[in-house]
């Protein structure tokens, strides 16, 4: 399997490297990382199309399969395939150093590149915990495992997912919950409210399709 890790935090990015870590502990097959040179959040899934070149891209002095670049989150997999591979297996986005829950995930860069591999036809995890937030080490490389080997995506691309802000997850159950679609809400069943406000790992399918499709129906009438 070979894994691509991307972010919008940049090669400084605080939870770069302890990413890695875990993804290598899994032992699931060669992980790379190809991400911005600098911090590029709220970037959503803009694109530097036309300067994907080489002199814009080079190996990282962090890591033996570490690349960075100069474009945006989402150039960090149009990067890799063009100079590295083409066969990739799974995208993981971050961990972003803040929530990408409700409205938000409209400017994630976060979101933004685990989008831009689904149009590539490849499967992708984003990952999001508050700024500074430690509280999900000790369960990401268990939490990983099962969402790479045990839980049927069924033909889902993209899972958007959130980790809550109490101090120890150890205990902490996951939901597979909608996007908000008002600014912090604190009932209700979807991201925002059950991961910051009821404590539960979220778990959110997205795609790139933006058709309204109630309206297009009642506009073909």
């Amino acid at each position: 399997m070979n894994i691509l890790v991307v972010n919008d935090d940049g090669i400084r990015g605080e939870n770069l490297l302890p990413l890695l870590s875990c993804l290598d502990s899994l032992k699931l097959g060669t992980v790379y990382a190809c991400v911005p040179a600098g911090e590029r959040s709220g970037n959503s899934h803009s694109t530097n199309k036309y300067d994907i070149l080489a002199e814009n891209f080079r190996k990282s002095d962090k890591g033996e399969n570490i690349y960075i670049h100069t474009g945006t989150a989402s150039d960090g997999v149009k990067f890799f395939r063009k100079f590295i591979r083409t066969d990739i297996d799974l995208v993981i986005s971050g961990v972003n150093a803040g929530f990408n829950l409700g409205r938000d995930i409209v400017y994630s860069g976060t979101v933004g590149a685990a989008l831009e591999a689904n149009m590539y036809g490849v499967r992708s995890i984003a990952l999001s915990a508050r700024k500074h937030g430690k509280n999900f080490w000790p369960i990401l490389p268990g939490f990983l495992r099962k969402f790479i080997f045990d839980v049927d995506w069924m033909e889902a691309m993209c899972l958007n997912i959130n980790f809550p802000d109490q101090e120890d997850l150890s205990d902490a159950k996951y939901v597979f919950t909608p996007v908000a679609q008002i600014a912090k809400p604190t009932t209700g069943n979807n991201d925002f409210n059950c991961c910051r406000n009821e404590g539960y790992i979220t778990v959110t399918p997205l795609k790139v399709d933006l058709t309204d499709y109630d309206n297009l129906q009642m506009l073909l009438k």
